[in-house]
């Protein structure tokens, strides 16, 4: 089974791309991700070695595995749900996850404290976590795993069944704070290092 430590193998040198986590949630995931399964010395000791075979830190989190898509690299390190999108428009993509276990993100609505509109923004959750509005995610070619347990899976949404999530702490990670001081030291550790 596929590990975080094949992505260092010299061969793959130049053939990885990975989204920059200063502008990117899923690069930031993959950060979080590594530190939580790693500690996080360990963790940027793996992305300083892992920084020798990328080829491109793109902007966006999509970017990686639409430059695979079209055979401009070889290896994306993208959200899992992001393959079956490329692959629904004929790209021979395939997605592996990591046998030590990956993070997941979780996508959400909220209404901001003190909306003007309370009453719309509150029709407007509702109808977001309807089972028939949560339907039109994979007729868009959006592949995630709805969040309404009554919503028909579309097939093409990957089996989480199948993938070792880690115990991801979202309270940690997900706080400002932190996200500001991981980004920061790896634009210091990992982002400034030569290629």
């Amino acid at each position: 089974m596929p590990s975080w430590a094949d992505l260092l193998k010299p061969e793959y040198k130049g053939e990885i791309q990975v989204a920059n986590p200063a502008s990117s949630g899923t690069a930031y995931t993959m950060i979080a991700t590594l530190v939580q399964l790693m500690g996080e010395d360990k963790a940027f000791d793996y992305l300083k070695a892992l920084h020798k075979n990328i080829s491109q830190y793109t902007r966006s989190g999509t970017g990686p595995i639409k430059a695979v898509a079209r055979g401009e690299t070889a290896i994306s390190i993208s959200f899992v749900h992001d393959g079956p999108t490329e692959a629904a428009q004929g790209f021979p993509v395939a997605t592996i996850t990591p046998a030590e276990g990956t993070g997941a993100e979780i996508g959400s609505m909220s209404i901001v404290k003190g909306a003007r509109n309370l009453d719309n923004a509150r029709r407007a959750l509702r109808v977001g976590a309807d089972r028939e509005a949560q339907q039109f995610g994979a007729a868009a070619r959006q592949f995630q795993l709805p969040s309404n347990k009554a919503t028909p899976v579309d097939p093409r949404v990957p089996d989480f069944k199948r993938i070792r999530l880690i115990d991801y702490d979202y309270a940690k990670y997900g706080s400002a704070a932190e996200r500001r001081r991981l980004i920061a030291r790896w634009e210091r550790e990992v982002g400034a290092l030569p290629r």
